[in-house]
């Protein structure tokens, strides 16, 4: 009876860690992490910083360089080229929720049958806005969060980056107006002025912008270098491009360049391309870390003047 009654045990026992495990299986299957697709790197940005489980976008290697690689260690799948993304992949990810741009809506339509689509209403990058850059900004990332269940992580999102921002505005000194400028070749460059990121983080900063010329709906104007001749009490910011590569760090040796006031008086920074133009708040925030620290550099002693001797 003894040995009768400790296999009955040991058989209860067994069986109840088969059920246990069941269970547990189950429970670790319905939490298994949901992917979200994205097709717009304004919107995966904020995504990302309010760290989903996992996330697929196109075009992942360049989304890196101009965020800085901030998002290296991310749990991201490529899905190829955001306009032709890659179906057979997508249905495989099988998303959770998509989420999309305004001006992507036909590409939604093709995305229907793979997972639920959302439409971020609120997205800043557009001709029509009628509220400050800044306001847009946070309404975007208010909705985002609203749409992934992550509200309160996109609210501390905003806090930590206003607060981060305040106290960068106490490390600045008086400063002249500054001239953000992003070369497309040696004769034509992009100058960030109102709807841009970039000025939305000098109002911020405390700082002016000495370009008020009208801009599109990314923040800036496409002219020719002469054009840039007309604004002569400037400090002159330049944002690397990604093409061509190099002009930006020889341009008081490049064509017309070195003939720009600020170039001759060498009074100009370099930034390096670690910012989204039309990013939001975690872009604004290293640009805003790397124009501090530009701006509070001390200037390169000139050499020495030879006594002819």
């Amino acid at each position: 009876m003894k040995s009768l009654n400790f296999i009955s045990r040991k058989w209860r026992f067994t069986a109840f860690m088969a059920c246990f495990s069941l269970i547990a299986n189950s429970s670790m299957a319905a939490k298994a992490p949901s992917s979200i697709s994205v097709f717009d790197w304004t919107i995966a940005e904020t995504l990302l910083s309010l760290e989903p489980d996992s996330a697929s976008l196109g075009n992942i290697d360049a989304f890196h360089t101009w965020t800085g690689a901030e998002y290296k260690d991310t749990d991201i799948t490529d899905i190829g080229i955001q306009t032709f993304p890659n179906m057979e992949l997508l249905s495989n990810i099988s998303p959770e929720r998509i989420l999309l741009s305004p001006s992507q809506t036909r590409l939604g339509q093709r995305l229907q049958d793979i997972a639920p689509t959302t439409i971020i209403q609120s997205y800043p990058y557009v001709s029509n806005r009628h509220q400050s850059l800044w306001a847009s900004l946070d309404a975007f990332t208010l909705e985002i969060g609203k749409a992934i269940n992550q509200r309160e992580e996109a609210e501390k999102l905003i806090s930590n980056t206003r607060s981060h921002l305040d106290a960068l505005k106490n490390e600045i000194t008086p400063q002249p107006p500054l001239l953000i400028v992003q070369l497309v070749n040696e004769h034509y460059v992009r100058v960030y002025g109102d709807n841009s990121m970039f000025q939305g983080v000098l109002k911020q900063l405390g700082l002016s912008n000495a370009w008020t010329e009208k801009t599109n709906q990314w923040g800036y104007s496409l002219v020719s270098i002469r054009e840039l001749f007309n604004v002569e009490e400037a400090r002159l910011v330049v944002l690397e491009s990604a093409f061509p590569v190099g002009i930006e760090n020889r341009i008081d040796t490049s064509g017309m360049w070195r003939y720009l006031p600020s170039v001759q008086r060498d009074d100009y920074v370099v930034l390096p391309s670690t910012f989204w133009i039309a990013g939001v708040h975690p872009s604004a925030l290293r640009f805003a870390e790397s124009l501090v620290e530009a701006l509070a550099a001390p200037a390169e002693p000139e050499p020495a003047a030879s006594s002819g001797h």
